[in-house]
């Protein structure tokens, strides 16, 4: 009777772990001016980079040009705020931070002057 306990109170576990580490996306627009070579997102004010888990279609050039736009896939957490860098073609990195991912679908990046912009909705 225990043993079915525990494998019940693990099954229940298991079905509500993932509500912790949901597979979110939102949509960037490169308005930079720059090609992009690599999207990252980490919760805000953290340095916890995690890649944009590309589509595999696009694997075979996930760069993002100018003007273009792509799907950035990421593990949300319990928080709503991101930061989210971009590595550019000339390996320059720039940082947008504060994207609110719960309220916002997408992220519109470019630059006033050197400081990194965005809007976002």
């Amino acid at each position: 009777m225990k043993k079915l306990a525990l494998i019940a109170t693990a099954a229940i576990l298991g079905v509500a772990a993932p509500a912790f580490a949901d597979d979110w996306d939102f949509m960037l627009v490169n308005n930079t001016g720059k090609v992009i070579e690599k999207i990252e997102v980490a919760p805000a004010g953290t340095t916890n980079w995690a890649e944009n888990k590309v589509d595999p279609e696009l694997k075979k050039d996930p760069k993002i040009k100018v003007g273009g736009k792509t799907t950035v896939h990421f593990d949300k957490g319990v928080q709503c705020k991101y930061d989210v860098r971009a590595t550019f073609e000339d390996k320059s990195t720039s940082v947008w931070s504060g994207y609110n991912a719960c309220d916002n679908s997408y992220l519109t990046i470019s630059f006033t002057g050197d400081k990194p912009t965005f809007k976002a909705n």
